[in-house]
């Protein structure tokens, strides 16, 4: 099999000739490395998003002030300034946003961000979709981007890396004023998930679980949306994703099955997840595809215990169970220097040996081009 028709084999509940490994694209080096790594199997999971957005009655400012980029939004209900640190070497790419300062500073800033939501206007364009996918070809799987879930959504908004107590402190001491800043996220998303049932995309990602607040937040903000969407999505041949990277999903195990997405992805299984795969299996059933964020910290170990880890892993999910391996979390954005590029690699390496040992389906030979 070629690498995309292994993987569609996978997410169709088919067999496959071996057990896929497929990070994220920006997640694994460039060049002959990576060229090596495509020769033993491996495939990328592209992630696009065929949805573009504009707000035609805000007007962005932007400037340098030395390695901060500053953008400015003017709304008639006041502006809002982000602040994001440039220059950080790998980990920076197009999905990250290294914030010093988020949009949102406290509820004195919910009338501008209401006004920007409300103004956001979505569009659909199958041509990014269509572009990857040609531009990936057998090498990979194309996956589009779907729901942002609306509590996590008001977090961002204070910034991805700051703003936490802000945001803590403000749903509590202003509980109005938070449910309608909710209420304007959950407006956009209804239309975005509206626009996802059009996709060309089959493969959709709906949100992430990043642990950082409890089930009952989920259950109260965004399982209503869930619940509604992902049969609607299913009902329309998409396959459902949700990013599980939560190293507490013991707390959220029970969780995942009401949200029922096809795919639980970015599970980082013991010793870095507080949850092994055989305690997700249980919780989750043979038919869940268990997308694995290998935890990279197994690296420093060496080769041989990395493929020992990852021959355990393999042998402890029984054959036929929807299992792929990959990196979602941080690949080479951790590797800063020679040393760790070369325990990344030999990691890397060590990982397609144990699969080579016992990942292949018996009597199925791999084809990689």
């Amino acid at each position: 099999m070629d690498f995309r028709t292994r993987i569609n084999a996978v997410l169709h509940h088919e067999t496959p000739d071996q057990i896929p490994f497929a990070p994220y694209d920006n997640l694994v080096p460039r060049g002959d490395f990576e060229r090596t790594l495509r020769n033993r199997g491996m495939g990328l999971c592209v992630r696009r998003s065929s949805i573009w957005e504009e707000t035609p009655h805000v007007s962005v400012e932007t400037k340098n002030e030395g390695d901060i980029a500053v953008r400015i939004y003017h709304t008639p209900k006041g502006d809002l300034t982000t602040r994001s640190k440039t220059h950080v070497g790998r980990i920076k790419d197009d999905d990250i946003d290294l914030d010093v300062e988020g949009l949102v500073k406290g509820v004195e800033d919910y009338a501008a961000a209401i006004f920007m939501i409300d103004d956001t206007i979505l569009h659909l364009d199958g041509g990014i979709f269509a572009d990857a996918t040609r531009d990936i070809g057998t090498d990979g799987i194309v996956r589009d981007t779907g729901l942002q879930p609306p509590y996590g959504a008001t977090r961002y908004l204070y910034g991805s890396t700051t703003g936490l107590l802000n945001w803590a402190q403000d749903q509590h001491d202003h509980p109005g004023e938070f449910q309608e800043l909710v209420q304007a996220v959950i407006r956009r998303e209804e239309k975005r998930l509206e626009l996802i049932e059009s996709s060309p995309a089959e493969f959709i990602s709906l949100g992430d679980l990043d642990g950082t607040w409890g089930p009952d937040k989920i259950r109260r903000y965004d399982l209503p949306l869930y619940k509604k969407w992902v049969p609607r999505l299913k009902a329309k041949g998409k396959i459902t994703a949700l990013h599980a990277h939560a190293n507490n999903l013991s707390h959220f195990i029970g969780l995942v099955p009401e949200i029922s997405c096809d795919v639980i992805e970015a599970f980082t299984p013991t010793p870095i997840g507080d949850t092994s795969l055989v305690e997700a299996r249980a919780a989750w059933g043979k038919d869940t595809i268990i997308w694995i964020n290998f935890p990279e910290t197994i690296f420093w170990s060496g080769a041989e215990a990395t493929r020992q880890y990852t021959l355990d892993l393999i042998r402890s999910d029984p054959p036929g169970n929807r299992l792929v391996l990959g990196f979602t979390e941080m690949g080479t954005w951790g590797a800063m220097t020679d040393e760790m590029e070369r325990t990344f690699k030999d990691g890397t390496l060590a990982i397609l040996d144990a699969i080579d040992e016992v990942g292949r389906a018996p009597g199925r030979s791999r084809v990689t081009a």
